[in-house]
């Protein structure tokens, strides 16, 4: 029986996009499967070392997408399915039972139905919005998931709030046609996507939601321009307020790309808490033929809590990689990233004072 849905589904996969193409639509499979061999260390902040890693097969950014399209005349419509899932999962000793065949359930990506056309795109579904898309625009490391690309430290609170770092899970967005180079984009998230105590609409004084705007701008010289704006809503249940801004500034040709960016995180409450904290960052790659280097650095300042700074509240994140291109798909990678962190509030997945290093040869592949 399974193998019979197996072939049933290949049969498909092939027979649907003919079907599709007859009638002025088309569908389109991509995808990146980018995997390498990492080792790393932790150690406390006096130094103490607490553990160092085995080898393992890292799977980062694994996934894949169905792009599909229908002209209607005045417009086009739209769909996309993005999952992400490892493909190599982890060992079993010491009489452990296992089944290494499970190697994760899929994960629901960027995923949306919408209509596009000269008037620009509207779209419904699941997105990570302009706020977390520009930083990994302006990301050099081009699987910007990964432990040490710059969405570790920034648009992270690395605090007691949920951070801008996200995919929500119940948009509607728009994105205006190019003006002049220029793309605005705005998007509203429904309330049943946002709160963390999974309130589904307004209840008593609370009311979740978020919106997200932004700007983007790329001129024929070489220079691109950022700017994004982000709020959430009683997320907490305590009345509260998530605000984040950040601006971009990148200069890039053929040979090479720089990047210098800024952000300040606000976040209050009817409780008398005012947190804030601004990070800074910035990035650049050089491409020559085959080979590409690439590098970032950020800062994460410390947490201001109601005007008062705390100790121990901050943390740097170091990136460089190599990067040789075997085709226009194809690319060996080998990577380095440092985390020093100074913050109690878990940057990057790790605990209070806990520096974090990591070396990784790999390759990633796309489809």
């Amino acid at each position: 029986m399974k193998r019979t849905i197996v072939a049933l589904a290949v049969a498909g996969a092939f027979l649907a996009p003919a079907a599709a193409m007859a009638d002025g639509s088309g569908i389109v499979l991509t995808g990146l499967i980018h995997g390498d061999i990492g080792f790393g260390k932790n150690k406390a902040a006096d130094g103490t070392k607490l553990y160092k890693t085995q080898p393992n097969i890292g799977t980062f950014a694994t996934r894949w997408e169905i792009d599909g399209t229908e002209d209607l005349g005045w417009s086009q419509a739209i769909f996309g399915l993005a999952m992400d899932q490892k493909f190599a999962g982890g060992n079993c000793k010491g009489g452990i039972a296992c089944n290494n065949n499970n190697i994760g359930d899929l994960n629901n990506r960027n995923s949306f139905l919408g209509l596009t056309g000269g008037w620009g795109t509207l779209k419904i579904g699941q997105n990570e919005h302009l706020y977390e898309i520009q930083q990994i625009v302006q990301d050099p490391d081009p699987a910007s998931e990964s432990q040490y690309g710059l969405l570790t430290l920034m648009t992270e609170w690395g605090g007691p709030h949920n951070g801008f770092t996200r995919r929500d899970g119940q948009s509607v967005w728009y994105a205006s046609p190019s003006l002049g180079g220029a793309v605005i984009e705005a998007a509203y998230i429904t309330p049943s996507g946002t709160s963390a105590a999974g309130t589904q609409s307004k209840t008593g004084n609370f009311s979740p939601y978020g919106i997200q705007l932004g700007v983007s701008w790329k001129a024929a010289f070489g220079l691109s321009l950022y700017g994004a704006y982000a709020q959430y809503n009683d997320e907490d249940l305590t009345k509260s307020k998530d605000k984040a801004f950040r601006l971009g500034v990148g200069y890039g040709m053929e040979l090479f790309q720089v990047d210098v960016f800024g952000e300040q995180l606000k976040y209050t409450n009817d409780v008398g808490t005012n947190d804030k904290r601004t990070n800074i960052g910035v990035s650049g790659a050089l491409n020559f033929g085959q080979h590409h280097i690439r590098g970032a650095f950020s800062v994460a300042g410390k947490l201001k809590q109601n005007g008062n700074s705390l100790a121990d509240s901050s943390a740097r994140l170091y990136y460089i990689g190599y990067g040789y291109t075997l085709s226009k798909r194809t690319e060996l990678q080998a990577i380095y990233g440092r985390l020093d962190n100074k913050d109690a509030a878990n940057f990057g997945g790790l605990g209070n004072g806990v520096d974090s290093d990591r070396i990784g040869v790999g390759i990633r592949h796309t489809f």
